[in-house]
């Protein structure tokens, strides 16, 4: 083998590799955030997630990516187990589509295709999803371009005393197996894998009894993408990269077995007289009966992989991030999922910090603060956390619409935290009544009581808007925070009668206008959070000034 020909062979496999990446991250703008939609709503059904699965892993051309994507949702609470089993099985299904296209032997037109898909690309100028076709079209004769490259340079492989031997080494299917495995890990592509395994087999430097082990090793390694992902995830995000390796294992041991029972391998040689082909329906085939021998046992599967994943994540009460791990930065659709997660956290500890405070006014005795500090301390660490990941998702290629939602998000956290800045002050002032034994006199108490209940609920209101949108929503929640202003002009005069008549004292005086200070505070930035809906989704109606 010259030096010419193993130039040509690493050029050709840089050029297939750039192809299929490319073709892939086109193919994820094209659909968008359609993506995260599917998922999220199509998948309630077992059967119903495989073909899910298999479709947008054929649209988008990556089991990794589609898996990595599951690991996400399931870290951000979005998925359970079972239904991602589903998508496992169905992505698996799907990346075989690749090489039934690298079959059809179209090298000839390669160049061809990459003058068709620049064309569009410089035609369609701004408009996005005609510019992400144009570029597939290119990226697809990219890949033809260095299949034919690597095709014409490998030959001379076959004359090779030495990659003769290792060929015959990996005969054995414990050892083909693991040389797919290894060859997948360093690939991180079990499309690009599979397809060098085509050319190979038709260039014949190797035979299909060998090649269909290799295959079946590279569908096995194509699980380090999701274990990688899920490091630094919930216990559940590992479990899923624990059920990709139980299921891929699983069916390479069934095949194993049976192909020294059975002709397997002549059977599947008998479906085409294309080398090619032949192994691009091995491939198929292995996958689809993958699906067949594991499908009815989701539970059993899902079992296992709580069992070599043991445990349940623990609440150590510290300041961290629970959703948001470096597999979503893999995907902005995963990516902004576990933002939405993180931020429903902080809703959440806002809403509880909230209510401790108002309802401490009611107690007996005052609140232990310390214990409030450390929810307070979340929330602070969330608002930074969040913001930061953020920054990082608007440095990454976002939809348009992705990137408004992520912009409404920055302000939103900022919101949050100042609620939560604002029940803290109502804690101190709740407290201080208490410990100072200065309670307020019977009609405050029913005025304040009154106002807090408009208050928790119009922040209530603004968190499920802001997820849940609608015109109506959003419209009520503005006549809410427009009574909350009018009922505290209206307790304000009722207090300074009562301070004229003696009823209050000057420190109980203090006290309570502090306190309904911060809930009118409050209700402004509820209203403010509905807004960031409002404007993402091009609401008419009131504003205000944030």
């Amino acid at each position: 083998m010259s030096f010419q020909n193993v130039i040509t062979l690493l050029g050709g496999i840089a050029m297939f590799i750039f192809g299929m990446n490319k073709m892939s991250d086109s193919l994820k703008d094209m659909a968008g955030s359609y993506l995260k939609k599917i998922l999220a709503k199509l998948t309630e059904k077992r059967i119903v997630a495989v073909l899910v699965g298999a479709g947008l892993t054929a649209l988008i051309q990556s089991s990794n990516a589609m898996c990595s994507m599951a690991v996400g949702f399931v870290n951000a609470g979005l998925m359970d187990l079972e239904r991602t089993f589903g998508i496992i099985l169905g992505a698996k299904l799907g990346t075989t589509i690749t090489g039934q296209l690298i079959a059809f032997h179209i090298s000839d037109y390669a160049t061809l295709l990459i003058f068709i898909g620049v064309l569009i690309t410089m035609i369609a100028k701004s408009k996005e999803k005609i510019v992400y076709f144009g570029e597939v079209v290119a990226s697809l004769g990219i890949i033809f371009l260095g299949l034919g490259l690597m095709s014409s340079s490998m030959a001379p492989l076959k004359e090779l005393v030495w990659f003769q031997t290792v060929i015959k080494g990996i005969s054995n299917p414990f050892l083909g197996i693991l040389f797919g495995i290894a060859f997948t890990a360093l690939m991180q592509s079990v499309s690009a894998s599979v397809g060098i395994l085509q050319i190979m087999l038709l260039s014949g430097v190797i035979s299909f009894t060998p090649a269909f082990y290799i295959m079946m090793g590279m569908n096995i390694g194509a699980s380090i993408a999701p274990i990688l992902a899920s490091i630094g995830g919930r216990k559940d995000a590992k479990r899923v990269a624990a059920i990709v390796v139980i299921v891929e294992t699983l069916g390479a041991i069934f095949f194993t077995i049976f192909s020294h029972i059975l002709p397997i391998t002549t059977w599947l040689q008998m479906t085409s007289a294309d080398p090619a082909r032949q192994m691009a329906n091995a491939n198929t085939i292995f996958n689809l009966v993958m699906i067949i021998i594991t499908f009815p046992f989701a539970k059993q599967v899902v079992w296992l992989s709580r069992q070599i994943i043991r445990g349940e994540d623990k609440d150590e009460g510290e300041a961290k991030l629970e959703f948001i791990n470096e597999a979503g930065y893999a995907s902005t659709d995963v990516l902004i999922a576990q933002i939405d997660a993180e931020v429903r956290r902080m809703e959440s500890l806002v809403k509880t910090n909230l209510r401790i405070a108002t309802d401490t006014f009611y107690a007996k005795r005052p609140y232990n603060k310390e214990k409030f500090m450390k929810t307070e301390t979340t929330i602070d660490y969330l608002n930074k956390a969040i913001t930061d990941a953020l920054i990082k998702a608007s440095a990454m290629k976002l939809s348009e619409a992705e990137a408004k939602h992520a912009g409404h998000l920055f302000h939103v956290c900022t919101d949050l935290e100042r609620i939560g800045d604002h029940a803290e002050n109502i804690l101190d002032y709740a407290n201080r009544m208490i410990e100072e034994d200065t309670p307020f006199s019977h009609e405050a108490s029913v005025e304040l009581k009154e106002l807090i209940v408009m208050v928790t609920h119009i922040f209530d209101d603004a968190c499920i808007h802001l997820f849940e949108p609608s015109q109506e929503a959003y419209n009520n929640i503005y006549l809410q925070e427009t009574a909350i202003d009018d009922k505290v002009e209206e307790i304000k005069e009722a207090h300074v009668d009562r301070l004229n008549a003696n009823i209050c004292n000057s420190s109980q005086g203090m006290i309570f206008v502090e306190t309904l200070t911060d809930l009118e505070r409050v209700a402004d930035h509820a209203l403010n959070i509905a807004q960031a809906a409002k404007v993402r989704y091009h609401y008419n109606g009131p504003e205000i000034n944030s």
